[in-house]
């Protein structure tokens, strides 16, 4: 188990940018390189913040980190926010801290463009993987309760 988050922007089609985030918890599945997670995303005009659920399946070979994120836009219409990563040894920072990305409805794409890991985290993201709480897991269940508040309140 860990804790992750990405940042960047998605463009839409008229060349409009807007904010893009999530925060998630994995957990195994048992199966190796296989995770499920829980967390919370902010997707632009699309999704203000809520909660979300995916899957994480990292691949030795070809080496690949592949994103699936789900949650439910403002509309309530189900989204997917899905990428990959492609790690290399020629360029080990880039490659696992760059992640292209697509915003999709329905299977109808609504914006794309890149989000990242910010390696100033790195401390926090290494903790997190401790089987013990700290400060950065603290944080992600107090955002990832106040979320699902406010889902209870406003449905």
């Amino acid at each position: 188990s860990f804790v992750e988050t990405m940042r960047g922007t998605l463009t839409d089609p008229h060349g409009c940018e807007h904010r893009v985030d999530f925060q998630i918890r994995t957990r195994s599945t048992g199966k190796p390189g296989h995770f499920t997670f829980e967390g919370v995303v902010h997707a632009g005009p699309w999704c203000a913040e809520g909660p979300c659920e995916g899957t994480l399946v990292i691949s030795l070979l070809p080496a690949s980190i592949a994103y699936v994120v789900r949650f439910r836009g403002a509309d309530g219409a189900a989204l997917v926010l899905a990428g990959h990563k492609s790690p290399t040894l020629f360029a080990p920072f880039k490659s696992m801290s760059v992640l292209p990305i697509a915003l999709e409805r329905e299977g109808a794409e609504l914006a794309r463009n890149t989000i990242y890991f910010d390696f100033l985290e790195l401390p926090q993201f290494v903790a997190s993987w401790l089987p013990v709480p700290t400060a950065t897991r603290r944080k992600f269940e107090a955002r990832l309760r106040a979320v699902d508040r406010r889902a209870l309140l406003e449905g």
